[in-house]
């Protein structure tokens, strides 16, 4: 089994991550990493995508991360979520290609509703002041977007990718990057007001 072929959404399995790794590495089931990429594979892809705003180098650094899991899996202790482990590879994969590129990470963020965070401050659009009133607007407003997290740096644009558009809880990134809770808040907050301040000129503020 190689796992580059096309994943689809309908053969998801219930069995816990855990499982699926057993019956792969134990009993030779490779199905069981099929199962493991139908259910992680879109959620890596759009980390990757928003990491490096290029469809085909997301596509490929996102085959390469589950390429490197597959070659790998038996080292997987299960001390984490099978999810954690693989965004940690493509995490690397990611900062081994824009060594390699020496360019600046970019960064795809829409404009989402707000989540219902405990923080103050997100970086959604606030209320019906910011709302576009058309397509072009809305366009800009995008735009704005992109161009401010791009003058971030790489440990806040990550973390605001993570909380504010993947909707992950503090915990999950806590254990994703290794760092206490604590420093994931503060981290995020200290993002978002900079990202706010970046904002400022196009909100009109």
């Amino acid at each position: 089994m190689s796992p580059t072929r096309h994943v689809t959404e309908d053969s998801s399995s219930p069995l816990p991550d855990a499982e699926l790794v057993r019956l792969c590495v134990e009993e030779g089931c490779p199905d069981s990493f099929e199962h493991l990429m139908t259910r992680y594979h879109g959620r890596v892809y759009s980390v990757i995508m928003r990491l490096v705003q290029d469809r085909e180098r997301a596509s490929d650094l996102t085959q390469e991360a589950f390429l490197k899991a597959w070659r790998g899996l038996a080292r997987f202790e299960g001390g984490s979520s099978f999810f954690t482990w693989i965004y940690r590879i493509a995490r690397n994969l990611v900062a081994s290609h824009y060594r390699r590129e020496r360019s600046r990470p970019r960064v795809v963020i829409g404009v989402d509703e707000d989540r219902g965070d405990d923080d103050a401050t997100g970086v959604s659009v606030p209320d019906e002041r910011f709302e576009p009133e058309s397509r072009a607007q809305e366009r800009e407003l995008r735009q704005g977007l992109m161009n401010a997290l791009e003058e971030l740096g790489p440990d806040f644009r990550e973390i605001i990718v993570l909380k504010d558009i993947q909707g992950m809880a503090y915990e999950e990134i806590s254990d994703l990057l290794e760092i206490p809770v604590g420093t994931v808040r503060s981290r995020l907050h200290r993002a978002r007001l900079e990202l706010k301040a970046k904002m400022r000129p196009l909100l009109g503020e």
